[in-house]
């Protein structure tokens, strides 16, 4: 599955398919907005969704831990959707991805996981607030509004890429470099997600992920 390799300073990210970064000198894999339980949660509101949803998105991420070779899994922000989604079928669901991947799991707060005041601790996730520092990287959920002296990775606009197939265009998702504040910003983990479409401006360099491979970059130059 072809990946893509930016350099955050002193950093070497890989790209991946699966929609998650993969720090190669911290060995840390780095996705965000899982919305574990997002389709219960409309379910138990009243609206229809599709089965599956949580079981796709566990498994892909046990396969991209498994296929870097991590030795942690950084989630930056929204691991949960809402705390009403968190029923004993995604407890039971998610204990049992924790039974086949053994990895620590830190969680930086996102919008949604501070409704969830705790989670199952068959879980063994490890809350470790609203920021969190690897490897000379920081992580937040939202992306700072302005540069900092070390790069820092958030998620919580799944940022989209208009991208031509054919005669038509399809929506992708894309992780966002922004080289001028310093900034990567993650695709949505989960597909069950809408996206902020993204556009190729100077200093922000775009790598969309179609049909199983990371495409780019686009964009970026200053």
């Amino acid at each position: 599955m072809p990946s893509a390799t930016v350099k955050l300073d002193d950093n070497e990210a890989e790209l991946m398919p699966e929609r998650a970064l993969f720090l190669r000198s911290a060995r840390a894999l780095v996705v965000a907005d899982l919305h574990v339980g997002k389709s219960e949660s409309y379910r138990r509101f009243g609206v229809p969704s599709a089965d599956g949803i949580d079981e796709e998105t566990l498994e892909r991420l046990g396969r991209a831990a498994m296929r870097a070779g991590a030795k942690v899994i950084v989630v930056v922000g929204d691991l949960t959707h809402h705390a009403d989604g968190i029923g004993e079928a995604e407890m039971e669901r998610f204990a049992r991805f924790r039974e086949r991947i053994m990895l620590p799991i830190r969680l930086v707060e996102g919008n949604h996981d501070r409704g969830a005041r705790s989670l199952p601790p068959e879980w063994m996730v490890d809350r470790v607030g609203a920021r969190f520092a690897l490897g000379g990287l920081r992580f937040e959920h939202e992306p700072p509004a302005a540069a900092a002296a070390n790069w820092t990775i958030s998620g919580h606009l799944h940022p989209m890429l208009s991208v031509a197939r054919g005669a038509r265009s399809v929506e992708a998702p894309a992780f966002v470099v922004d080289r001028a504040r310093k900034c990567v910003v993650l695709p949505a983990f989960s597909k069950f997600t809408r996206g902020v479409r993204f556009d190729a401006r100077d200093g922000c360099e775009l790598h969309a992920i179609v049909e199983g491979t990371v495409v780019g970059p686009i964009g970026g130059e200053a």
